[in-house]
């Protein structure tokens, strides 16, 4: 659901889930090319995978909208 007060569409929960998208790229990156970058490929998919439940647990949670639920 869409909210409008414009609070709602900031916060560390976006930021979350877009460094979630970028480091599962970053896993297929370095899981198709061999290209040496810190981690493996499954390590960084692994990394991917807890951002984005960090995002998801910080938007369940998310209290600043008083809009939600109505």
């Amino acid at each position: 659901m869409k909210c409008d007060c414009k609070k709602c569409d900031k916060g560390p929960g976006h930021l979350l889930m877009m460094l979630s998208v970028i480091t599962l790229v970053l896993s297929a990156v370095v899981s198709l090319f061999k290209v040496e970058l810190y981690l493996a490929g499954t390590q960084w998919m692994l990394v991917s995978i807890l951002l984005a439940i960090y995002a998801s647990i910080f938007f369940l949670t998310n209290k600043e909208c008083e809009n939600v639920g109505k």
